[in-house]
């Protein structure tokens, strides 16, 4: 049976990690993300939604913004002056959701967590 992704979880499993495993595992996911980007490219064109797609690619943005600064402090050794896990989870999935790619974040964290991408968002 496999779980739905959530902030919950996504903050448990981080919280499992040291420092530099936190990175390396959010580095995965905002590189998975960056793959998400390439779907629009082989998206039939024109798009149904262009708002849509403009939306979702400046909420890629935003969610690749928010992984690198986190990634940035854990590199440097800062676990204090950063957002704590559960809070910094949260934002991801607030900002994931607000910007309608909510299954690109899901299917990136579960790829790096498991290997597999259960997440499909092919809807443009």
């Amino acid at each position: 049976m496999s779980v739905e992704m959530n902030p919950q979880i996504l903050s448990e499993w981080l919280a499992g990690m040291s420092l530099p495993e936190r990175a390396r595992a959010i580095n995965r996911i905002a590189h998975n993300l960056t793959i998400c980007t390439r779907e629009f490219e082989a998206a039939p064109q024109p798009f149904k939604d262009p708002a849509l797609v403009i939306k979702r690619l400046i909420g890629l943005s935003e969610l690749q913004h928010q992984l690198s600064q986190q990634i940035g402090h854990y590199m440097d050794g800062e676990e204090v002056k950063v957002y704590p896990i559960d809070v910094f989870s949260q934002i991801l999935f607030e900002k994931a959701a607000q910007f309608q790619i909510l299954p690109f974040l899901k299917g990136a964290i579960n790829y790096v967590k498991t290997g597999s991408w259960r997440s499909n968002s092919n809807s443009y």
